[in-house]
């Protein structure tokens, strides 16, 4: 399987004092498109910083962060963010006073891998992912938290990145509307065949991707991969 993704020989630490305190060191990992990563470790091991770095959003790294063959820093920062990686947060990050089309429609207007705005396409792909045409146009304040992750994927998918990053975003969902993002992220791997990278505290969600990563004494450690 080719990857889309790579990390090799990734170093992060802060200044602290004379010394330097080490957040994650020699890390190597490759990551698939096709496939939905679960990435795990307590609470300040360096989860969101990981994500940070492999997201373009942190540059302050030792090593190599490889998109499709080229390093990241080499490709431009601001062009990987637009054209190689999308983000899916714990918040949603949505435009409040506009409804989930048009929430979807600035994403596409912004990447710079859309070609042309489409909202037949739109409103095609938020019924996919289980918002029907009248609530996709419905202020998103109105939608329940889980419909509104919905939205944020579909807003990711709809940019045509090939790797779309994950920080805790099931954090403020109940179990069910939980459970219906993960779904939505393995259809997002398996149907869209995007590269899906997840952290998350939560073992039992993180069983459910095909592979399962851990941040443990500052390495990332291949836990579990489903065939």
């Amino acid at each position: 399987m080719e990857h889309v993704l790579e990390v090799k020989h990734l170093n992060y630490f802060y200044p602290d004092g004379d010394g330097k305190r080490i957040i994650f060191e020699d890390c190597n990992i490759s990551f698939s498109c096709g496939r939905f990563y679960a990435i795990l470790g307590d609470s300040g091991s360096g989860k969101t910083t990981f994500l940070s770095v492999i997201a373009g959003l942190d540059k302050r790294y030792e090593g190599e962060v490889i998109y499709e063959g080229k390093e990241i820093k080499e490709i431009g920062l601001d062009k990987y963010r637009r054209s190689g990686v999308s983000m899916v947060f714990q918040s949603y990050n949505l435009i409040p006073h506009l409804n989930a089309i048009e929430n979807c429609l600035i994403a596409m207007d912004i990447s710079s891998n859309v070609s042309f705005l489409d909202k037949k396409k739109v409103v095609e792909l938020l019924a996919k992912y289980g918002i029907d045409e009248k609530k996709a146009k419905r202020n998103v304040n109105s939608l329940s938290g889980g419909e509104q992750q919905r939205v944020a994927i579909v807003r990711t998918i709809l940019t045509e990145s090939k790797v779309i990053i994950a920080d805790e975003p099931t954090g403020n969902l109940d179990q069910t509307a939980s459970q219906s993002i993960m779904d939505a992220f393995l259809q997002l791997a398996h149907e869209e065949k995007k590269c899906v990278i997840m952290v998350t505290h939560n073992q039992k969600l993180a069983e459910m991707a095909d592979v399962q990563l851990m941040i443990d004494q500052k390495k990332m450690i291949s836990k579990e991969e489903r065939k």
